[in-house]
């Protein structure tokens, strides 16, 4: 999986320029996971979302026969982010790095 973003934390202490972004983003990654015949799915992850006024993101897990699938979504609607804005960067973060711990578990049927 693609852990995106990890290790993008502002230190806004510290750092008192702007960040260039990529206006009016949204970056959509899809992730399939086919079960082997004879497993099946003990636990799926819960779908998540969190944004605040300066981005966000969604985790949606599925599962349709034996394939799981996660779409991942990032958005962001600005072009420079501006120093009082970092504290709000990094609570999205603070949000998400939790996920990528999530497991989907398989066992034998």
């Amino acid at each position: 999986m693609h852990k995106l973003y990890e290790h993008e934390e502002i230190d806004y202490p510290k750092r008192r320029s702007p960040i260039d972004l990529d206006f009016r983003y949204i970056h959509r990654y899809v992730i399939q996971l086919a079960i082997p015949d004879g497993y099946k799915v003990n636990n799926l992850p819960k779908s998540k979302s969190f944004q605040n006024g300066v981005w966000g993101f969604s985790m949606n897990y599925s599962q349709q026969g034996n394939m799981v699938t996660l779409a991942q979504e990032f958005y962001n609607d600005h072009l420079l982010l501006q120093p009082d804005q970092f504290k709000a960067w990094n609570e999205v973060l603070e949000h998400l790095f939790p996920l990528y711990k999530e497991s989907i578990c398989i066992s034998k049927k």
